[in-house]
């Protein structure tokens, strides 16, 4: 669920746009286990200081096209995602 900071921004038509553009480029295939992609991450974290910054907010090239279960373990900086992968603190995939 969206911060509540943030719900403006994810209800906006430019997030609407890109995040579909993200889900088509990526064929809407999980990044981290090739299930389907429903959700897109920011591979940046978004915070209220950088929300406004569409170089970060609405940036294709920091989003990433994710399943809810890897995208829940990334946000929640569980699990290993994929072999060879862990999450950070930051809910970043590292390699092990």
């Amino acid at each position: 669920m969206a911060k509540e900071w943030a719900k403006r921004f994810y209800n906006s038509r430019a997030w609407q746009t890109v995040r579909r553009q993200a889900l088509q480029r990526d064929c809407y295939t999980c990044a981290y286990c090739d299930a389907r992609a429903e959700e897109v991450h920011h591979t940046v974290e978004l915070t209220q200081y950088n929300i406004h910054d569409d170089s970060i907010t609405l940036n294709p090239d920091l989003l990433i096209s994710l399943c809810h279960d890897c995208h829940t373990k990334i946000t929640k900086g569980e699990g290993d995602i994929r072999g060879g992968y862990m999450f950070d603190e930051d809910g970043q995939a590292v390699k092990v």
